[in-house]
């Protein structure tokens, strides 16, 4: 073999292993899904330990939801999807608000539509005001998803919870009120 091709030939072995080695580094380095959001309808009950009251009293809260409805543009073929959550320690009064906020965690179990069930966890962030409105925020930390941001906003069944608030107080006030809102993640 002459000595440009010697040249020209381990030059483009050269590229070869670089072009090689790039798409082997980028799929290290990327998200094992594709680009989109999913967008599910999500309705349950939040539960209270101790109860919450007139007064202010730290809650531990656990959000058991149903499975609903998603809208999905990752290409995962997501279908339906259940919001389960826990929050300690968080400050709440009657109207399930006052500024509490507070740190937990939460999955996101996953029904595709092949039937396939697969399930992501959640690092959760959760703020509720006087209007009765919750807020969830925070990121998918393994399984689908993993890396990607979570939010939902979420809507409790004041009139319910009001009523059982101030007439329970004494006998430990809302222990659950129902909820209905929607998630997304991405």
């Amino acid at each position: 073999m002459s000595q440009p091709r010697r040249v020209r030939g381990a030059a483009l072995l050269a590229a070869l292993v670089a072009a090689t080695g790039l798409t082997s580094l980028t799929s290290l380095t990327s998200p094992a899904h594709a680009a989109g959001s999913v967008t599910c309808d999500t309705a349950g009950t939040m539960y209270f330990k101790p109860g919450v009251q007139i007064v202010p009293l730290r809650q531990d809260i656990e959000i058991r939801g149903a499975n609903g409805s998603c809208r999905d543009s990752t290409g995962l073929g997501i279908d339906e999807a259940r919001l389960t959550a826990n929050f300690s320690g968080v400050w709440l009064t009657c109207e399930l608000g006052g500024g509490g906020t507070g740190h937990g965690t939460g999955t996101l179990d996953w029904i595709q539509d092949d039937g396939t069930r697969t399930r992501s966890n959640l690092d959760l962030n959760f703020e509720s005001n006087i209007a009765s409105e919750v807020t969830l925020s925070g990121q998918v930390v393994g399984g689908p998803l993993d890396g990607e941001r979570f939010s939902a906003h979420l809507s409790a069944d004041l009139l319910r919870g009001t009523l059982k608030c101030t007439v329970g107080g004494p006998f430990g006030g809302a222990k659950s009120v129902g909820y209905h809102g929607e998630f997304t993640v991405g």
